[in-house]
């Protein structure tokens, strides 16, 4: 008895141990889009995707259909989800069936970086001022990884003595330009300030962190007069 019971433990031993490695996985960061497709025995079959979680909140099928071989998945939120494919041939009163297991990773790695300032596209730590009226543009480029197509994003400076505040701010695509537009002083006073980014989201709502720039310091120019003859 004792060793018709180790063989027994054995069995399921190696049983589990094939399960293991058979056992199929898939890491995505989120916002990503991935096709996922199983070749079935006959289309004629009834084919049938699972997924663990919320359509419209955690993934969302954006090509094919749940009763198809092939399915393209956006993955909107992270989590580890489990995703099975079923594939039922039916006989005279019995239904035999395949099922196919994947589980899916999907990574929190959204994120958005503010460079340093820049002007004409060249990064700068100081420079003078366009003239002592006006207005001198400085360019923060924001590079988004990851995440929806579309978020959003607050700012405001530090250092300036009336703050530049935006809320708010709607941006498409992997990169923005943040320009801030410092009134030239009459005085030809300086101003050395940052700029921080905060409450970003993509349209999934997930969140990013905040970050902040080195400090840029902004020349007054003399308030020359004009020449008189």
């Amino acid at each position: 008895m004792k060793t018709n019971f180790t063989k027994l433990l054995s069995v399921c031993f190696f049983l589990l141990l094939g399960y293991a490695a058979s056992a199929q996985t898939d890491s995505r960061s989120v916002g990503e889009t991935k096709a996922y497709t199983v070749a079935p025995e006959s289309g004629s079959n009834g084919l049938q995707w699972t997924l663990s979680g919320t359509s419209g909140t955690d993934w969302s099928i954006t090509a094919g259909t749940l009763n198809s071989g092939s399915i393209t998945v956006l993955w909107m939120k992270p989590g580890v989800y489990n995703m099975t494919f079923t594939e039922t041939e039916s006989h005279t009163g019995v239904d035999c069936s395949t099922t196919k297991n994947l589980t899916v990773t999907v990574n929190a790695d959204f994120s958005v970086a503010i460079a340093d300032a820049t002007i004409s596209g060249t990064t700068i730590t100081e420079s003078c001022a366009t003239g002592s009226a006006g207005n001198t543009d400085v360019t923060f480029v924001l590079t988004k990884t990851n995440g929806s197509n579309d978020w959003t994003f607050d700012y405001t400076t530090d250092g300036l003595a009336s703050e530049i505040v935006g809320n708010d701010v709607a941006v498409s695509g992997g990169t923005h330009n943040l320009v801030i537009s410092l009134i030239n002083t009459a005085d030809g006073s300086d101003q050395t300030f940052t700029v921080a980014i905060s409450d970003v989201k993509d349209s999934f709502g997930n969140p990013a962190g905040d970050d902040t720039t080195g400090s840029v310091t902004i020349y007054g120019v003399p308030n020359t007069g004009t020449i008189t003859f």
